[in-house]
Formats: C-alpha cells, sequence, structure tokens
C-alpha cells in the first residue's frame, strides 16, 4: 500500500495517547499486556493438534512424538495435486526494485535469523528421500545457539572453568573460539568438537566450505551459526554475556564450582533472551508501541499453557529473505548484500559494536512479494520453501485465514491491493480460493504502521506467545533468585532490549544508537 490515509493516522495517534496514558498506570499496564498477548494466543485452536506430520490422521504417535513437526491443518493433497509450476510461482518473488521496510533496521533481520534457527529445525534428508516430516528440534527457546542442541555438545563448549563458555581474544575483542585447525592435510575439524553437529549437518555445511570460511568459522552450537554477519555477531554477543554473567556470580558466590557457575548464568541468559523476545522483538512487529511485558507465571493461569511443538507453518512462515535489501553498508562502504554471507572477517575486522550500529542505521527490505534479493533466489530459498508446503500438502491460505478466525479474502486485488501484482496471481491460481498460504500470506498488502500482512503477523504472535512464554525458567516456582542467583535475578529484572546486552558487551556508550527501529 503506497500510505494510510489521515483518518488511519489520526486513529494511531488516538489509540497511541491512550496506551500512554495506561502504561502509566502499573495495574492497567498489566492488566492490557496480558489481554494483548492472550488475543493473539488465543487466535486459533490450542496444543495439543490432532495432527502432525507423522501421519495424516490422529495417532499416538502423532500426538506425542516431536520429533515429527506439528501442523495447523490436516492434508490437503488433492488441492496440491494442481498447483501452478514452481518455477512460475518462484519468479513471484524476484526482486523488481529495492524497496525498504518504514521504519525496520537491518538489525532485525540479523536477529530474526538467528533466534529462529535454534528451533525451526527441519530435519535434512537426501533428495530422493526428503519429505519434510522430521525436526531436529528442541522445541524450546534454550540459546542453544550458543549452548548446543544437548548436553554432550555442551560440554564441549565450555571452558571447564569458572562457569564459562570457550572463548579467544581477537582485536581486544572476545569471540568464540574456532572450529578448525591447521593441520598436514590443512583445515580440519578441531578433535575437541567432533560430534558438536551431527555428520549429515557437518557435511551439509562445510564440505564445499572455502578455506577462507573455514579458518574463520567459530565453534558455536549450531551448524549454521557462521553462515551469516547476522548469526556470528549474535552469537558472540551472547556468548559474551554469559561469560560476564559467569564473572558476577562467581565474584558474588566465591564457593561456587564451575558447574552451578555455568548452569546458572544459562538460566539468566535465557532469561534475557526471553525478554528481548517479547518486549523488544515482538514489541517491534506489532501495529502500535505498546511495551509488552514478560510477566512469571503468566501463562500458567492460561488455557493455552501447554508443551510447545513448532508447527511446518510455524517453519515457513519466518522464511523473511525479503528483509535482506539489495544493498548494505558497513563502514562506509556499501556493497552487494551477497557480502552478508560466510564473512565473519566483516565481524572481526569492525567489531561487534560498529557491526550493530551500521546495521541499525540502515533500512531492512520490505517483507513481500517481488522483493527478494538475487543472490537468495538463486540459492532457491523460496523455491525450497513452496516445495515444501506443497511435500507437506498445505490448505490454501483463505482456508488458514478462516482457522485463525478471520474472514477469506474475496479478490486478488482485495488481498494485495496492487492491481498488476493481483493480474499475475489471477493468471497462475486462477481462483483467490486456490492461492497456496506461503505465497499468500507474503502477497496480502499492509499498511505503513505495519511490517507484515494481517494473517503473517497472527500467526507469528500466536506461535511466539505461546511457545516462549511456557519456557520453564518463568514458571512461578522456578522464577526465584534460588534459580539465578539474587545477582542473575537482578541483571534479568533490568533487561529488556538487545541495546542493553550490545552495550553491557561492548564499548557501546549509547543505547539509543542501536535497535530494531532505524536509526539516525
Amino acid at each position: 500500500m503506497a500510505g494510510e490515509s489521515f483518518g488511519t493516522r489520526a486513529k494511531n495517534w488516538l489509540v497511541k495517547k491512550g496506551l500512554k496514558a495506561v502504561v502509566a498506570v502499573p495495574p492497567l499496564h498489566r492488566r492490557l499486556n496480558r489481554k494483548l498477548i492472550n488475543s493473539y494466543a488465543s487466535a486459533t485452536r490450542i496444543r495439543p493438534r490432532p495432527f502432525s506430520m507423522a501421519a495424516d490422521y490422529t495417532t499416538w504417535r502423532g500426538l506425542t512424538d516431536r520429533r515429527y513437526s506439528g501442523r495447523h491443518l490436516p492434508e490437503a493433497r488433492s488441492y496440491n495435486a494442481g498447483l501452478p509450476p514452481l518455477d512460475q510461482v518462484d519468479a513471484l518473488f524476484k526482486k523488481t526494485e529495492d524497496r525498504r521496510a518504514t521504519d525496520t533496521s537491518l538489525l532485525f533481520p540479523f536477529f530474526a535469523q538467528w533466534f529462529t534457527d535454534s528451533f525451526l529445525r527441519t530435519k535434512w534428508k537426501k533428495p530422493e528421500a526428503q519429505d519434510f516430516a522430521e525436526n531436529e528440534s528442541n522445541h524450546e527457546i534454550d540459546l542453544c545457539q550458543i549452548y548446543g542442541v544437548g548436553e554432550e555438545q555442551t560440554r564441549m563448549l565450555r571452558s571447564g572453568e569458572g562457569g564459562r563458555l570457550k572463548s579467544q581474544t581477537l582485536n581486544g575483542e572476545e569471540f568464540p573460539v574456532f572450529l578448525f585447525e591447521e593441520t598436514a592435510e590443512g583445515l580440519t575439524l578441531k578433535p575437541e568438537f567432533d560430534g558438536l553437529y551431527t555428520p549429515d549437518n557437518f557435511m551439509r555445511v562445510f564440505h564445499k566450505a572455502s578455506d577462507s570460511h573455514k579458518k574463520n568459522a567459530f565453534a558455536v552450537g549450531l551448524e549454521h551459526g557462521n553462515s551469516t554477519v547476522g548469526n556470528t555477531v549474535m552469537n558472540t554477543l551472547f556468548l559474551r554475556e554469559h561469560n560476564r554473567i559467569a564473572g558476577v556470580l562467581a565474584k558474588a558466590h566465591p564457593g561456587w564450582g564451575d558447574e552451578r557457575l555455568f548452569q546458572t548464568a544459562r538460566n539468566v541468559c535465557i532469561v534475557i533472551l526471553l525478554k528481548i523476545v517479547i518486549g523488544d522483538y515482538i514489541k517491534h512487529i506489532a501495529p502500535v508501541d505498546f511495551p509488552l511485558m514478560v510477566v512469571p507465571g503468566m501463562a500458567e493461569k492460561e488455557h493455552w499453557y501447554r508443551t510447545n511443538w513448532i508447527a511446518v507453518e510455524f517453519a515457513l512462515l519466518y522464511r523473511w529473505h525479503d528483509l535482506i535489501p539489495a544493498t548494505v553498508t558497513f563502514n562506509g562502504e556499501t556493497g552487494d548484500a551477497a557480502t552478508l554471507r560466510h564473512n565473519n572477517a566483516l565481524v572481526m575486522d569492525l567489531g561487534v559494536e560498529k557491526v550493530c550500529r551500521d546495521a541499525s542505521r540502515q533500512l531492512a527490505g520490505k517483507i513481500g512479494l517481488q522483493n527478494t534479493p538475487d543472490f537468495l533466489l538463486a540459492m532457491g530459498v523460496k523455491k525450497h520453501s513452496v516445495q515444501m508446503a506443497r511435500a507437506c500438502a498445505l490448505a490454501p491460505f483463505n482456508d488458514y485465514r478462516r482457522h485463525y478466525g478471520k474472514e477469506p479474502v474475496r479478490s486478488f486485488e482485495a488481498l494485495t491491493g496492487d492491481p498488476a501484482l493481483a493480474r499475475k496471481l489471477e493468471a497462475l491460481y486462477g481462483s483467490i480460493d486456490r492461492l497456496e498460504w506461503f505465497v499468500g500470506i507474503f502477497a496480502e498488502a499492509y499498511g505503513e504502521s505495519d511490517m507484515m500482512g494481517e494473517l503473517l503477523k497472527i500467526m507469528v504472535a500466536n506461535d511466539a506467545f505461546t511457545q516462549a512464554l511456557t519456557n520453564p525458567l518463568l514458571a512461578v516456582a522456578v522464577y526465584n533468585a534460588d534459580t539465578f542467583g539474587a545477582e542473575g535475578l537482578e541483571i534479568i529484572e533490568k533487561t529488556s532490549t538487545l541495546a542493553q546486552v550490545v552495550a553491557r558487551n561492548t564499548a557501546l556508550q549509547d543505547e539509543a544508537g542501536v535497535g530494531f527501529k532505524i536509526r539516525g
């Protein structure tokens, strides 16, 4: 949409003023916070869902075995049999111009990819066997990005002293240690990290990696941890935060050994991440500027307080490649956004603070069709996503709107607000009721105060709230000084934004210089 009407802007202004008045009264703030969260958390049926990728009907395995991804709606095989050619659908995502977001900074997609990679972990198989049914997710927000997916992997990443993670100093800054070492055979995986990733995942990521990529690769929790500048920045920030907190706890509790220091610092860091996700990240996605809060124990009183289970739709809807613009600028130099891939050298050379500040000063791309950079499209990111949606036999777009309590869209033009794009979609699908869900969520128009379409926003918020606020560390019986240490609890209570973590672990002087909203 080109813009918002005067009436819409006036309404938004009044809402903003009203929310400011509510926030000034803590009991009202907490009440509205709960109401807003519940409105999204209750947008569709709650878990357990009757279907999963284990079978196309309800089974005990499908209700209990979380190795199989969940699903919101049952299979629609006959519908998927008549969909348009894959290449023609893929072409809908090709960037036609470098459209930028209204106020979202490049730091947002840096965080978004790093955050979601930790739990959106579809299991990869050989092409002839790939059915996208299984996952390798822990189904929790657990900071496996820096701790690894299991205890064996966590042990590999720990220093064994002072509760710290292994780290090194480069150019005066703390970073994870390197994953590879020079041997007579060339760059090889350090023996201490054998088993950090599954053999299949290791080969998939590193078997074609260049020597420069391997040389600068850090030992982090997930195999894709070195794939982008954003992943490296976030892994480094949270490793520093963990080690910093371990130091605070060690000073306050000289009798604690390495194990307790590590486990307590880990608990603190996970809750810090949860607070950033709700109070900074989701807050930015919301169309109104309302300070969302993590209230320990709140979720326990709600009907949606259930075991986490990632659904295939959630794994797909986060394919926000459009957030990456055509070009990016760091240290005054502008280049193709492809430089964001496999470029740990950029982070080591400029430093974490500089990368965060520069990312905060440039607009991200705008979510939607016709805005995916060529280098990502050439990698098949959208084509693969459509293939996955079809292999999972997902229902059409309007079926999902109904599932989330929304009226079906009646025409392509009503969906897109763009006559030319509407004609392209109609030529491919014929009827709006035939439109694929994955295409529809990116085709849906939205106003300047939003950063995505209505259905996509609802689905993101629904899963975010119901799978973040159910974290066991937020339970009433768990959230206390025994779990975090009094010092850790104080750090948690004082943290609500990513900028605070950046400031605590870099030379950043002004937190206002970093954030998900564009900075001057």
